[in-house]
């Protein structure tokens, strides 16, 4: 940071915080002050008193935020430091006042000589010292710290400053005579070179060392020059430093009014100098931790107890509220400027201008250490959240005076039930049981996939990484949007060992939010968006059937085949219904032959404008950083590109699979879409946000038809989310979905998934696992997404987390 005084007079300060530091005489300090505040200050000083205009900031805080109860989920609790500035801590107040008082109450001033201004300044100096004791007493009896204890620290803070300024000032100053000996044709590494060899350890500093280096080549004029270019100051001589931290609000309070008294024998001076109360205060998150109670008497049969568990959630949300840092980057203000160019109203509440100036202060600006939402909504509703300072600004030149009181920063309501969010995530959790995996699951990928005596790649007890979403159907409400796992906001849950810890952070990517910035092929549960499409293109008739004939091109029984066909040795679902499945049976049974054939009716351009009818590759509009999904080949740092999708695309796109991708919010919607009859309303997580609906202009048969099929897929014992064999010896079985009362429409999902690689090891291999569902008691109500990463079936891993999902909406009131 750059200053107004030219180089010898940073120089002597230095000197000066030297010197008091170590305790010389005060007229050795004043004498040199002189050269300081009165031979070349004067200009400073002048315009100083010149603008003749005093501000006064107060603190405000940041708004709340709050789940669709009205539960607090981000709160400020106020908090105070208390600092001095530095110039104070180090004797230069004192001083400069002293000189400036001298200048103007001496009549011959002008006419003495250095040493008789020196002896001057000695007699006024205690003057100022006098008032700067002012400030230490007050401080010492409002916090009950000892004298000896704050000047303790003040002595620490001109220390650790004094060396920083020291360190800077040698480092520019070799570096000024590096760059004079390029002048005079020594490179760098020579001279570096030459100090290293030099046999002079009385010369500790390497401008010292460098000095003698260069010898005689060095002119005096070249050496003056350098001194005079460092002007590099530390922005730790221009701030004020903590002495006193978190001290109580009324401690904070009585400080801050003692800030505003004026000295009783000059109006322009602070009658405590250079006294700041700074706001430490801290933002809470205080349902951030829940406990929650999981009923295991209504867990699938293989993980039943007649107990109940207690599961600690952390971290509840905080994908969604995101977290706050202390510290102002270059980034923040730029932001803030931008904000305010670019919103009329949010400068109109923040702009203040005293009348006859030019320029307008934003109430808004950022001071150092203030907080500064860094992830989430914290971070996107910055300027909402924000609150506006206090403000009292007094021009004593014409006794024009406004004042401001602080304005809080704005509330705001979320869409989210945070109980029911607490619930959702703590069945995500692995010691619930449902994202371990089980031997039900059938998990069959191995760490050597051509040795069948191989390992599992995850055996029994590995945990799943997963994502859960609930929409209120009739709103488009965010219910729920959970993704585990999460970092803890008091750090706990990682591993100790640095290296245990990347491994982790590699394999479990805690900080992705998985409900929105997760894209995944969507599987087979794109089936009932891609039937409503091809009927609304005129390309499906109503009740027409499509034969399932186990692969889709003739002559080619290895491409392109039928699950059924591939498990069951040929069988297709033509035998095992005994007839050609229609729209309702090809979802029930998941014929991937009826949806290949769609996918080729609809072709490239049909099948891209069916994903996008449903939101797929169009911003969600969430003041999150979510992903938008796409549609067509997808290349990085491009993105897609639905004009190159080819036929073949078409055909994979159809079932779900191929160069499509979504998120779990994406597949929630796109459900929540069919319950409403073809009018999608764009999901929402701020209750204020005002609804987007917009009519695919679906025709009720197909929609029926397509709900017909997930109530079959559920409810049908032949329904691929009927029941899972968890006995394959004893044939026994249990039903997905248990809720008495409430009726379930869903659809099961694999995604075709990458291997996961650390280090280049396969660490996860194999599909994700879908499941997404409609549920009420007389009508769709909710719609639930569950994604498990690497889960294998849908049916089998996500289809019990789901059905735990809706006993959660029953014990949370929902249903």
């Amino acid at each position: 940071m750059g200053h107004p005084l030219d180089i010898r007079s940073v120089f002597i300060r230095r000197l000066l915080l030297v010197l008091a530091t170590v305790g010389l005489g005060l007229a050795t300090l004043a004498a040199q002050s002189t050269r300081l505040t009165v031979i070349e200050g004067d200009k400073l000083l002048e315009e100083a008193e010149a603008k003749l205009v005093r501000e006064t900031w107060t603190p405000t805080v940041r708004g709340r935020i709050h789940d669709r109860e009205g539960r607090v989920l981000a709160l400020d609790l106020p908090s105070y430091d208390i600092a001095v500035d530095y110039d104070v801590i180090s004797g230069e107040w004192a001083q400069r006042k002293a000189a400036a008082w001298a200048r103007k109450n001496f009549d011959d001033w002008s006419q003495l000589d250095n040493t008789q201004r020196a002896q001057r300044l000695t007699e006024v100096t205690p003057r100022f010292t006098a008032k700067v004791q002012r400030t230490w007493d007050l401080i010492a009896e409002t916090t009950g710290m000892k004298l000896g204890e704050l000047d303790a620290r003040a002595l620490d803070v001109r220390d650790r400053v004094g060396r920083m300024g020291e360190a800077v000032r040698e480092f520019w100053k070799s570096r000024g005579l590096i760059d004079y000996g390029g002048t005079l044709g020594y490179t760098k590494e020579e001279l570096e070179r030459r100090v290293a060899e030099l046999d002079r350890p009385d010369l500790q500093r390497g401008s010292d060392r460098l000095r003698f280096v260069l010898g005689e080549e060095l002119t005096i004029e070249a050496e003056d020059d350098i001194e005079q270019s460092l002007t590099h100051e530390l922005a730790e001589e221009a701030m004020a430093h903590v002495l006193v931290p978190a001290v109580s609000d009324e401690i904070g309070f009585m400080l801050r009014r003692a800030i505003e008294q004026r000295d009783p024998e000059d109006d322009n001076l602070p009658m405590y100098p250079g006294l700041k109360v700074l706001d430490s205060g801290k933002r809470a998150y205080p349902l951030d931790t829940i406990e929650v109670e999981i009923d295991r008497s209504l867990y699938p049969l293989p993980l039943r107890r007649e107990s109940t568990q207690t599961v600690t959630v952390k971290g509840v949300a905080r994908h969604v509220l995101g977290s706050i840092r202390r510290g102002i980057y270059r980034e923040d203000v730029e932001r803030r400027a931008d904000a305010l160019e670019n919103d009329p109203s949010l400068d109109a509440r923040a702009s203040v201008m005293l009348e006859g100036e030019d320029s307008s202060r934003d109430r808004g600006r950022y001071f150092a250490g203030d907080i500064v939402g860094s992830s989430g909504l914290e971070k996107s509703l910055e300027d909402r959240l924000r609150g506006l300072r206090g403000l009292r600004i007094d021009r004593l030149d014409d006794e024009k005076r406004l004042v401001l009181d602080p304005e809080p920063g704005r509330d705001v309501t979320l869409t989210l039930d945070i109980m029911l969010q607490a619930r959702v995530q703590a069945l995500l959790e692995p010691e619930a049981g449902l994202t371990s995996v089980q031997s039900w699951h059938d998990n069959t990928e191995l760490v050597e996939p051509t040795d069948p005596l191989s390992r599992p790649l995850m055996p029994v007890g590995t945990p799943m990484d997963a994502a859960a979403v609930v929409i209120d159907i009739e709103s488009g409400d965010l219910l729920a949007l959970v993704s585990t796992p999460t970092l803890a906001r008091d750090g706990s849950g990682l591993p100790v060992n640095e290296d245990k810890r990347r491994y982790h952070l590699n394999l479990h990517r805690p900080h992705i939010n998985r409900a929105l910035a997760f894209p995944i092929p969507p599987g087979s549960i794109a089936k009932a968006l891609v039937l409503c499409s091809a009927h609304h293109d005129g390309l499906l008739e109503t009740g027409e059937r499509i034969s399932c004939t186990g692969h889709f091109h003739p002559n080619q029984p290895d491409r392109l085949r039928c699950w059924i066909f591939k498990h069951y040795n040929g069988v297709t679902h033509d035998m095992d219904l005994g007839h050609a499945p229609d729209a309702a049976e090809a979802l029930k049974v998941s014929c991937n032959i009826f949806f290949y054939t769609l996918g080729r009716r609809l072709g490239p351009e049909g099948i891209a404008a069916a994903y996008r009818a449903f939101g797929v590759g169009e911003s969600l509009d969430l003041p999150l950083p979510a992903v938008k999904g796409w549609i067509g080949p997808y290349i990085p740092e491009e993105g897609a590109n639905p004009d190159a999708i080819s036929e073949g695309d078409a055909i994979q796109m159809g079932i779900g699979q191929g160069t499509v991708a979504w998120t779990p919010v994406h597949a929630a919607d796109s459900f929540a879409t069919i319950a409403r009859g073809g009018v999608r309303i764009k999901p929402r997580l701020l209750a204020d946000q005002p609804p987007v609906a917009t009519d695919l202009g679906l025709d009720p048969a197909i929609v029926e038809a397509t709900l017909r099929g997930l109530d079959l897929a559920v409810n049908d014992s032949r329904g691929t989310a009927h029941s899972i064999e968890y006995d394959h010896d004893a044939g026994e079985r249990f039903d997905i979905f248990d809720v008495p009362g409430v009726k379930v429409w869903g659809k099961t999902g694999t995604a075709t998934a990458p291997a996961l690689k650390i280090d280049g090891e396969e660490v996860r291999r194999g599909d994700h696992s879908w499941f997404v569902l409609l549920c009420g008691r007389d009508k769709p109500r909710y719609a639930v997404a569950v994604v498990a990463e690497y889960g294998g079936s849908g049916g089998r891993v996500s289809g019990p987390i789901a059905n735990q999902i809706v006993h959660a909406l029953v014990a949370e009131g929902y249903l």
